[in-house]
Formats: structure tokens, C-alpha cells, sequence
């Protein structure tokens, strides 16, 4: 799957479904004006994700899917969820203290965080994807 698709998946369950994003993303309009909408619209981390994409190339760029690449992008996504979170509660404590990507998942998902846990839920299919297996 692009990288395109897994931001908007990520990010679906959490849009209004009158919003102008929440229309061009049903339309399949470019990611550019997808991501104009969700600028317009205050969704910064849908906005920001989709422009970093675009600024990697998009799907036409084999090198999105590379594990470092999940890495930074994951991050950068942290980052930027965690600024929307209130101090107190799990989810942040767990992103500021560096835990484990299925801690944080697990806690986004008891916290309502949903595009959250999907997105991390989405890196944690890729890390298992591109780990090698240990042979017995």
C-alpha cells in the first residue's frame, strides 16, 4: 500500500463527514488539494503528513516503504499528535517517555485516540514486515 493511502486510512475514522477533506478524500482528489482542505480545516497532522509524502515523492517512490523511512515519518507524526494531547494523560506520557510503539498503541486505542492507533498499528505492520525472523 502507497504511503498516500496509509496516511489518509490513518486518518479517516476521525474526520467529519461534512468536512470539505472529508469530500475530497471520498472523491479522490489529488493530495494536494487534499491536503489544502485539511490545512484549511485545522487538521494540521493530516495536512503535514500528506505534504511530507509529496515532498518524498509520493507512491512513485519505492524508498517510502523502507523501514528508516517508517521510522522518521513515525516520529514526525509523534511529534505532532503529541502536541494535541493533554499533559496528564497516558498516550502523551508514553510518547514522552519513549515507549514502545504497541504501548502507545494500546493506549491511544483505550483513550479514543483512533487515527493514532491506526497509524501506529499500520508501523508496527511494516516493522514486523521488514525484521528478520529468527529460525528455529
Amino acid at each position: 500500500m502507497d504511503i498516500i493511502k496509509q496516511i489518509l486510512e490513518s486518518f479517516s475514522g476521525t474526520l467529519p463527514t461534512d468536512s470539505k477533506t472529508a469530500a475530497a478524500i471520498a472523491r479522490h482528489a489529488p493530495p494536494e488539494e487534499i491536503s489544502a482542505c485539511a490545512t484549511e480545516e485545522g487538521l494540521h497532522a493530516l495536512a503535514g503528513a500528506l505534504f511530507e509524502a509529496g515532498e518524498e515523492g509520493g507512491s512513485a517512490n519505492a524508498g517510502l516503504d523502507s523501514d528508516s523511512h517508517v521510522a522518521s515519518v513515525l516520529t514526525s507524526r509523534l511529534k505532532d499528535f503529541r502536541k494535541d494531547l493533554p499533559p496528564g494523560c497516558e498516550t502523551a506520557k508514553l510518547i514522552d517517555g519513549g515507549a514502545r510503539i504497541e504501548e502507545i498503541s494500546a493506549a491511544a486505542q483505550e483513550e479514543g485516540l483512533t487515527s493514532l492507533a491506526t497509524m501506529l498499528f499500520e508501523a508496527e505492520q511494516e516493522q514486523d514486515k521488514t525484521e528478520p525472523k529468527l529460525q528455529t
